[in-house]
């Protein structure tokens, strides 16, 4: 467990992000629109105890590209496009947004709220029109980033035990990341997704139990984050570790018929719960990020719920296999001299 920076801040601002979108949808009785909104109010993930300037990039970034990603999934769910191609597509943007985020200095780096936004709305039966969608999810992404501007008054930003260490920037006269770094990242986060869309494909068609195959997409990309191969190794399986344990409480939640003020209520606690924890024990992060993620899609497509745990198991194993081969062509290519020792 990691030394506690000031956490319950950036997790207040989020989830506080997240209930405002949540419950005005509520009060609408539109809660079929709940999955677009809460993929908007992801952009609040994004610029934690960063100065409300840097703060203010972040946002507008991570708001520009999940309000994005939301109407790409959602003019792909509503063209009824193939699921060869939605996962081509999904691989493509997450390697785009996984370079800008490098390049900008982001954190959390990577692609992962970005693949799960594309995928999900992309893979939904019954889509609301593009335009629609578009405009969810860019409400609740502007709605945090105004929060995340004043969320300085609550105490967050640099400084104090939020440790510059924990949230890293680059020092003014670094210098822009090489191009061959980016180049790195870029078919890192391109080919881990695509591998596991692949693998995840061929599951849902072989066993029919299995559902949402994009759920191995995201899974492929949660270890990737880091740069450094043994963090990227231990986060792999610490996904399916967490995995293992939020299915436990996701299938405790949804054996209860729910209100849907109370599925609100739980994913807004289970949100802070994520921020709270994300940075100090992924395993621990990664065990309510799994029943937040569940009860998202239950809101907008029911499904039966025994069957879609053991399909967001399978998935997962699935997308960490894929990140653990990815993780692995990366360290050879490296370091021939270890592993190809004749080199």
């Amino acid at each position: 467990m990691g030394p506690a920076r000031r956490d319950h801040i950036p997790a207040f601002r989020v989830a506080l992000g997240v209930a405002i979108t949540m419950f005005t949808l509520l009060a609408l009785g539109r809660m079929d629109l709940a999955i677009y909104a809460n993929f908007g109010a992801f952009t609040g993930v994004y610029g934690r105890h960063a100065t409300r300037e840097m703060r203010l990039k972040h946002h507008i970034l991570a708001g520009i590209a999940l309000t994005s990603a939301v109407t790409v999934g959602a003019l792909m769910a509503w063209l009824d496009v193939h699921p060869w191609a939605l996962v081509a597509i999904t691989s493509l943007v997450s390697s785009v947004w996984a370079t800008i985020a490098l390049a900008a200095d982001m954190k959390p780096t990577g692609s992962v709220f970005v693949i799960f936004s594309v995928a999900a709305v992309g893979s939904l039966n019954n889509p609301v029109h593009p335009a629609l969608a578009f405009a969810i999810a860019g409400g609740a992404a502007l709605l945090c980033l105004g929060l995340g501007q004043l969320s300085h008054l609550i105490g967050e930003g640099p400084g104090g035990d939020a440790k510059e260490t924990e949230h890293p920037t680059r020092a003014p006269d670094a210098g822009r990341v090489p191009w061959r770094r980016l180049r790195v990242e870029a078919r890192r986060f391109f080919f881990a997704p695509l591998l596991a869309g692949i693998l995840g494909l061929i599951s849902v068609t072989i066993f029919d139990p299995l559902t949402h195959s994009y759920w191995a997409m995201v899974a492929a990309v949660a270890p990737l984050v880091n740069s450094r191969f043994k963090v990227q190794y231990y986060r792999a399986i610490e996904r399916v570790l967490g995995t293992l344990t939020g299915i436990a409480v996701a299938g405790f939640l949804l054996s209860h018929p729910m209100q849907g003020w109370q599925i609100v209520v739980w994913i807004v606690v289970l949100q802070y719960l994520t921020e709270m924890y994300v940075t100090r024990n992924y395993t621990i992060a990664a065990s309510f990020i799994t029943p937040t993620a569940l009860l998202m899609v239950q809101t907008v497509e029911a499904s039966p719920v025994w069957p879609m745990l053991l399909a967001r198991t399978a998935e997962t194993v699935i997308g960490a296999f894929a990140a653990l081969v990815v993780i692995a062509v990366g360290y050879v290519r490296k370091y021939p001299s270890v592993v190809l020792p004749g080199r």
